[in-house]
């Protein structure tokens, strides 16, 4: 009888010993259930507040179901906010608490809402931009938003009406040059190539004398209908009725699905490598203020991050009127031809000028100012000396630093 029972016993202990043997080995065989596993703490919600709409809306759904995809652990959220009401929305939601973790929106935007307060610094550190579209949202020395996609003007011409001038007299020898607007963007190049600025050791020099002889110069050339002034520029170059163009890099995916024979160099190559060009329509990507908190910035880096990937970047070129703002795409096999290897030669020399420099206030009265020449509404002393006294109105108005 005892033997029986203390058989029993043994054979309950093996069993129990064989139980705790196997909860030990599958246990330790087995990770933790991952963020975004079943059994995984929850993904981390990223917020994303963008201004496209259409296809560009669609190709950024696009680039976030891929982030979502290699990242687990994240959630993102895409939420339009119309580019006329973007910075009061989002300054208004902020103030209460809301808002997104993460802007998408141009330039311009992104400057209002860093005026507003509603920015924190980057959570990404990008070292592969360009350095103007970087300086664009810089303030103070410091990072605010991240350049995506930018744009930057070229020189086209028609390579079945002429060849690449190696001078500006070449061009305005031949039959001269078309444009849509003759600002300060577009001509930056050949403005301060040739000693135009808006600032003489902080001084304003709008009426400097380097900046009337451009101007007049502008408008000999208007008078001898050389400088052709044209809403339609593009068009008139796509149908053969102008040689040579002017206007943004972005433009050649334009040309290119016309079937339109064109070529295009820097502006910096008729000017002797003299004078930096402007940036134009640029997007950024920005924190917000409220949203940046310590918890979320590894989401938040997860999501920039993966954005300005190359590949990300070729993705939006698709469907975006814009080119890609870092460096790192330029460098890929299938952007060394076509308009890629001129943009990035002309990003690269790009005039670098940082979110809150007083330029940036100072463009606009300069393109008034020739504007008002071009129109013949004024003279170009006149236009520049009402420049001049706008400016110091214009720069007393103080903002944050």
């Amino acid at each position: 009888m005892k033997d029986r029972e203390w058989g029993a016993i043994m054979t309950s202990r093996r069993f129990l010993l064989i139980v705790i043997v196997s909860i030990i080995l599958v246990t330790g065989c087995s990770s933790a259930p991952q963020t975004g596993q079943p059994g995984g703490p929850a993904p981390v919600v990223v917020d994303v507040w963008h201004s496209l709409q259409g296809a560009e809306a669609e190709a950024l759904k696009g680039q976030v179901q891929a982030v979502e995809q290699t990242n687990p652990e994240v959630i993102v959220k895409l939420n339009y906010v119309s580019a006329a009401n973007f910075a009061a929305f989002s300054y208004q939601a902020e103030a209460g608490g809301e808002g997104p973790e993460i802007f998408i929106a141009s330039r311009e935007i992104i400057h209002e809402l860093y005026s507003k307060g509603a920015l924190a610094t980057v959570a990404h550190t990008d070292s592969e931009a360009y350095p103007a579209t970087l300086a664009a949202f810089r303030f103070g020395g410091v990072e605010y938003a991240l350049p995506w996609l930018t744009d930057i003007p070229l020189l086209y011409f028609r390579t079945d009406l002429t060849e690449a001038p190696a001078a500006l007299t070449d061009i305005f020898a031949a039959k001269g040059v078309s444009m849509v607007s003759p600002d300060t963007a577009t001509l930056a190049v050949w403005w301060n190539g040739q000693g135009g600025r808006l600032l003489n050791s902080e001084n304003i020099s709008l009426n400097d004398p380097n900046n009337l002889l451009f101007i007049q110069q502008l408008l000999a050339w208007k008078n001898a209908k050389l400088l052709r002034i044209d809403p339609t520029a593009p068009a008139a170059f796509a149908n053969g009725q102008t040689p040579y163009l002017i206007a943004g890099a972005s433009l050649a995916k334009y040309f290119t699905q016309l079937n339109v024979p064109w070529g295009s160099i820097p502006l910096s190559d008729l000017t002797g490598g003299q004078g930096q060009g402007l940036i134009g329509a640029t997007l950024g990507i920005a924190n917000s203020a409220i949203k940046s908190t310590p918890a979320m910035i590894p989401a938040i880096q997860t999501v920039e991050k993966a954005l300005l990937t190359p590949e990300a970047e070729e993705a939006m070129l698709n469907a975006v009127s814009l080119l890609p703002a870092n460096m790192s795409f330029y460098g890929r096999p299938e952007a060394q031809k076509g308009v890629f290897p001129q943009a990035s030669k002309a990003l690269a020399k790009a005039w670098s000028l940082e979110g809150n420099s007083q330029e940036w206030k100072l463009i606009p009265l300069q393109n008034e100012a020739w504007n008002n020449v071009l129109t013949g509404n004024i003279t170009p002393e006149d236009a520049l000396n009402i420049a001049q006294e706008q400016a110091g109105k214009v720069l007393s108005v103080k903002e944050q630093p």
